[in-house]
């Protein structure tokens, strides 16, 4: 068991995002497809992105069942740091965690790959980073305005549910293995860590996470519990139902149910298997009507239900 004890209950626990999480976790993503195959039309679709990339000094610790190192993937010091914040302290991990960590995490691979790794934990360190940069740039920074709005309104659901029903109520949800007891939380695992949070506990939804949560119990970061969000409408569209499909055209229909997830045109059009203009068309359509609400920044342009819009989708009898 890994135990969280929190002291102050829930004022101690804070939600955050981490675009590293995500690129990291997409890297181990990577080593196995075929097991999270809710994730392989989008992974179809970014094929060519993906092609030719060099991971190896990230993936060399993607090992199923084996130990990640913590220096991979620092806790978030806000709810919100940008891509650049957290690579930065991915960088300034002291070498000391880095090397005792690497000892960790190399424990099944031959010696070769151990000497060059341990002999130079610096090397590896900024080799791991540049790594994650290229994969960052290839992958996930083109998407992350409507990944940041999915984490958003995650992290906002799960704050109003801990507010309206307390936090024991709220932390099996985030996953079977996780339970609370009074201020201590707990994650069932093969590993018997108890870890101390003075400075209180940090719940990161992933995006790329779906089956398992990933612990950080290292002295070096604070301590933080990364967890599958919801927001799976970014890898696949919604079975929607049969009445809306009458009412509004099937593609407008699947747009709008998407919409539950607030997404980019971009990905829209990757959902529904459409051009980004066809999108766009569709998407002016629905926003006319008052069901859905779009706003610009920069370049992107990112859309989500209105009230009418999610009145309507809830009002709509399930597909028979």
């Amino acid at each position: 068991m890994i135990r969280y004890r929190l002291g102050a209950g829930a004022a101690s626990v804070r939600w955050a995002m981490s675009p590293v999480h995500e690129v990291v976790s997409l890297a181990r993503l990577l080593t196995e497809p075929r097991r999270h195959p809710v994730f392989q039309p989008w992974l179809r679709r970014r094929r060519q992105r993906l092609r030719g990339l060099d991971l190896s000094a990230l993936t060399v610790f993607m090992a199923d069942g084996a130990y990640r190192p913590d220096f991979l993937d620092p806790s978030p010091m806000s709810s919100e740091p940008t891509f650049d914040d957290g690579l930065a302290a991915l960088l300034a991990a002291p070498l000391d965690q880095v090397h005792a960590e690497l000892v960790d995490a190399t424990a099944g691979h031959d010696d070769d790959v151990r000497r060059r790794l341990l002999g130079d934990p610096e090397r590896a360190r900024t080799e791991a980073a540049a790594a994650v940069r290229r994969l960052w740039k290839a992958a996930v920074e083109p998407e992350w305005p409507s990944m940041r709005q999915a984490l958003r309104a995650e992290m906002l659901d799960r704050a109003v549910q801990v507010n309206r029903e307390g936090l024991r109520a709220v932390i099996p949800r985030l996953h079977p293995s996780a339970s609370a007891d009074g201020d201590t939380l707990t994650i069932a695992s093969a590993v018997d860590v108890g870890v101390d949070c003075p400075d209180g506990l940090i719940l990161v939804p992933s995006l790329f996470i779906t089956d398992r949560v990933q612990c950080t119990t290292s002295d070096h970061w604070s301590p933080a519990i990364c967890y599958p969000a919801t927001g799976r409408y970014l890898w696949s569209a919604p079975v929607t139902p049969r009445s809306l499909d009458r009412l509004l055209g099937a593609t407008r229909s699947r747009i709008l149910a998407a919409l539950v997830t607030p997404l980019q045109t971009s990905v829209v059009a990757d959902l529904v298997s459409v051009t980004k203009p066809t999108a766009s068309e569709h998407l002016t359509i629905l926003r006319d009507a008052g069901l859905i609400d779009s706003s610009r920044a920069g370049r992107t342009v990112t859309h989500e239900l209105t009230a009418a819009g999610r009145a309507l989708l809830e009002a709509a009898p399930p597909r028979g």
